[in-house]
């Protein structure tokens, strides 16, 4: 079997597929470079060519796409992947205006066996899969979760557009402190036409957990020595240049931690988290949120897209009023009850992780009160663990040390170090060796 990126070379060497593989790309490349393999792979399949279909007239062609379905029942395919693999050959016969007059019929094409038994996580669920992040996956899980955007909103198809920080506008970076502060939360996050799968720009929001966990995400590519502009991408690739990432990436970065917690999720579940909870906000009186609001920051078309479409802006009354309406939904999305002050419930879960990270146990955390130690106290439950300078091998293997932040370039550039995870409250980095040698070796 070809490999995809084979397939595709092979049926743009035709000078007419190529060029309606580039018609199609004017809407989604996406889109062309899915129809342009698949009409390659049915051609395989079926000892013919791209010019041999054009040839065929309405009627033939008809005969031609049904004896298909019967050759894909046979194979115990699905209605709904035998309509994938008509489709792009049904649009590529009507390039040459062979257009059938009568249907082809394919029962089940609604049906995805794989996805009946999927349900929308609850709170409780999505708050089982941070402790398995590290704090790009959190932020990219919060990011979808919280605001209900698509992955290719954080990073298309090629690579080379997705959300950055200046569509985050209430956004401030703090170079010096190397802070990211949030002047309002929840915070505006505006999608734009050109990575929103509908083509239409519209805005949504972010809660005060997402913007704890994306926060803490940015500073730390800073404490890194990345520096965030306004172009950076709000979830980019570990260069730290700031560049975007793939949609195929994006997915990767959030199915990871699914699978470390041991669960089924596709990412694409983080999406129906957001619409199933909001949906479920606007169900309740009290609530003051209207379905049209959660249509419009969902991304789909309706009365508010359409409003917006023509002004390019909400007015400022109208977007606090659906600021405040989401705050209140928040509730039903959050998976931790924040404390608007300090974020206490994340910054448990921050010295938690980073605890168990240097090999603490269950029992031995429940033992610390981990609300009440103050800054000193946990960097000295953490040094208890692994004292200044020498590394602690863990019951699987890897050795970790705490150093402070100004000696984080010397382990990590060459030292034969990685960044495990920043703790906050110290400034300090706990770090990982690559090597599985005990000794620190850090770059002089």
């Amino acid at each position: 079997m070809l490999e995809d990126k084979s397939r595709l070379r092979r049926a743009l060497s035709d000078p007419d597929v190529n060029r309606w593989h580039a018609n199609l790309a004017e809407r989604s490349e996406l889109t062309a470079d899915i129809y342009a393999r698949r009409l390659d792979r049915f051609c395989d399949e079926f000892k013919t060519t791209p010019k041999e279909l054009w040839m065929l007239d309405s009627k033939v062609a008809y005969n031609f796409l049904v004896d298909a379905v019967r050759e894909y029942r046979n194979r115990k395919l699905t209605g709904s992947t035998i309509k994938g693999y008509l489709k792009p050959v049904i649009n590529w016969l009507r390039e040459n205006d062979i257009i059938l007059t009568k249907s082809v019929n394919i029962s089940g094409i609604n049906k995805t066996p794989t996805l009946e038994n999927e349900k929308s996580p609850e709170p409780y669920e999505l708050n089982s899969v941070w402790r398995f992040c590290d704090s790009r996956q959190a932020a990219l899980i919060a990011l979808e979760a919280f605001t209900g955007s698509r992955p290719q909103a954080f990073g298309n198809y090629k690579g080379n557009d997705g959300l950055r920080l200046s569509d985050l506008p209430e956004l401030q970076v703090n170079k010096e402190a190397k802070r990211i502060v949030f002047s309002v939360m929840p915070t505006r996050v505006v999608v734009r036409e050109e990575i929103s799968k509908e083509g239409n720009q519209y805005e949504t929001f972010l809660c005060e957990e997402g913007c704890m966990r994306l926060g803490s995400y940015l500073e730390r590519r800073m404490q890194l020595g990345e520096v965030l502009r306004p172009e950076s991408a709000v979830i980019a690739d570990d260069d730290g240049e700031g560049r975007t990432l793939t949609t195929k990436s994006m997915y990767e970065i959030a199915k990871t931690p699914f699978r470390h917690a041991g669960l089924p999720w596709r990412p694409y579940i983080l999406r129906r988290y957001a619409d199933v909870r909001l949906g479920q906000a606007a169900a309740k009186p009290d609530m003051g949120l209207p379905e049209s609001w959660v249509t419009f920051w969902m991304g789909h078309h309706g009365d508010i897209e359409s409003v917006y479409r023509h002004k390019k802006k909400l007015s400022d009354s109208q977007l606090e009023q659906m600021r405040e309406a989401y705050a209140r939904a928040s509730e039903m999305l959050q998976t931790t009850k924040l404390h608007k002050e300090n974020g206490a419930q994340i910054r448990r879960e921050i010295r938690s992780a980073a605890l168990m990270a240097v090999g603490a146990s269950d029992d031995e955390i429940k033992q610390l009160d981990l609300d009440k130690l103050t800054t000193d106290e946990f960097s000295e439950a953490l040094r208890k663990r692994l004292m200044p300078k020498k590394s602690q091998q863990t019951d699987q293997g890897s050795q970790y040390m705490v150093v402070k932040a100004s000696e984080l370039g010397k382990y990590v550039n060459g030292g034969g170090w990685k960044p495990k995870e920043r703790v906050e409250e110290t400034g300090e980095w706990l770090i990982e060796s690559l090597r599985g040698d005990p000794t620190p070796s850090p770059t002089q």
